[in-house]
């Protein structure tokens, strides 16, 4: 299994885990086709930097070649009564308090739209929706409002719109099985000063998003805000769950930094990136032979198990007693959706019982791209083991939207992305 373990213990902000992902390997080119496809004037750049002596990556968003503002240093952040402003966002609370300079407004209606109609791969698009819902929750619960009336400000900018989607599609481009968070610094010490008065630190929309995911927390020794709103959303959706280090043979590690360099503690989030060691099995497969279901259901119960987490699902004709033909229904899942998988089986077939056994799972590193055919963008898997391409695939859906694009048949369009990744084999 191929795990991750984000370290918070100087909290966290979208910046600074994505300049982690980045840090310890994920495809820029992916998160950059990704953001760009929410907005075109938006893209990430890197820079080496260091925190307190300790290298470190800082991603900066730029809209139409220029950074954006949230990601230009403010001398006023250098002051000690603007506390809260530790990672170069500032508290990018979705009620807009900020730094007190006025800021974008969008309502979670619009932001919603923007990501469902984006053309984005759909585990980039749910984890970015994922991470905005579970903001208007937030700053509903934080205001005393419904969550479709929240309208967000700093937090619907385009740099935190770009965080958000980089991070998704940064975290998609690693193929990661799971992601540990560790106990989460939020800081505190003080208020920060927003457009409608003094906000606590730590605020309470990050108090009710680390209380949803039920995640571990601490205040820290830094009299600021260490964990944004923006920063705290990402960690509930990424975690499968959370602790220490888990055991793994570490392959690789990120640093990222924040915009500021405080002397209490290195302003960085730490992603370690390894195989699982734990001596567990890493996947799990579940097993039912059904004889009497209306094969029509069929591909919606496949569906359905992948919806609920499943990493693969098939079906195999077999011939049970007296010759009354029959499928064995297999899912692949690995533990932490396990429950959910089961419950589909259960309430989507007539199966009255499934097997249950572990596997270990052999991946090759997985990484994406983009290629062009006829003026259309799409999206190629590059597989790597052993340090050699094994094998270059272009996404089937893009082909096929493509194609349909193009008014040109699949196969053509398909033969013609090969030929242009032919290249990225070397």
């Amino acid at each position: 299994m191929r795990i991750a373990w984000i370290d918070c213990s100087a909290g966290a902000s979208g910046d600074m885990l994505l300049g982690a992902f980045l840090s310890a390997g994920a495809d820029l080119s992916y998160v950059n086709a990704a953001v760009a496809a929410v907005d075109p004037s938006l893209s990430v750049t890197v820079a080496q930097t260091a925190r307190h002596q300790i290298a470190a990556t800082k991603a900066t968003v730029k809209v139409d070649g220029t950074p954006h503002p949230e990601n230009v240093p403010d001398a006023a952040l250098d002051h000690p009564e603007a506390a809260g402003h530790g990672h170069g966002h500032g508290h990018d609370d979705a009620a807009g308090h900020g730094h007190g300079h006025s800021a974008p407004t969008r309502a979670w209606a619009e932001v919603r739209r923007l990501l469902e109609q984006a053309p984005l791969d759909d585990a980039v698009r749910e984890r970015a929706l994922d991470t905005f819902a579970r903001l208007a929750r937030a700053e509903a619960s934080a205001h005393g409002v419904e969550p479709d009336t929240v309208h967000f400000h700093e937090v619907g900018a385009l740099d935190a719109i770009a965080d958000i989607v980089g991070v998704a599609a940064a975290s998609v481009s690693l193929d990661l099985d799971k992601i540990v968070v560790s106990t989460i610094t939020l800081g505190g010490g003080g208020q920060v000063r927003g457009q409608h008065g003094g906000i606590p630190i730590p605020g309470p929309a990050v108090l009710h998003l680390v209380t949803e995911a039920e995640a571990p927390v601490t205040g820290g020794v830094a009299p600021y805000e260490m964990t944004t709103p923006t920063g705290a959303a990402l960690l509930a959706t990424l975690a499968d769950e959370f602790g220490p280090l888990p055991p793994m043979r570490i392959e690789q590690t990120g640093v990222g930094a924040g915009g500021r360099d405080p002397v209490e503690v290195p302003n960085i989030v730490r992603l370690v990136i390894g195989e699982s060691t734990d001596g567990s099995a890493t996947e799990l497969v579940y097993e039912t032979n059904v004889d009497d279901l209306d094969p029509r259901i069929w591909p919606q119960v496949l569906a359905r198990l992948m919806e609920a987490g499943a990493a693969d699902a098939w079906l195999t004709p077999i011939l049970m007693k007296k010759g009354r033909p029959a499928h064995t229904l297999s899912v692949l899942v690995g533990s932490a959706n396990a429950e959910m998988v089961r419950a589909v089986i259960l309430a989507e077939t007539s199966a009255i019982g499934l097997r249950e056994f572990g596997i270990r799972k052999h991946a090759a590193d997985r990484e994406f791209t983009t290629v062009e055919v006829d003026g259309q963008l799409i999206h190629v898997k590059i597989a790597r083991y052993g340090g050699q391409v094994v094998n270059v695939q272009p996404e089937y859906d893009d082909v096929a939207a493509a194609a349909n694009v193009l008014k040109k048949p699949v196969k053509t369009v398909l033969a013609k992305a090969v030929a242009a990744g032919h290249d990225l084999w070397t």
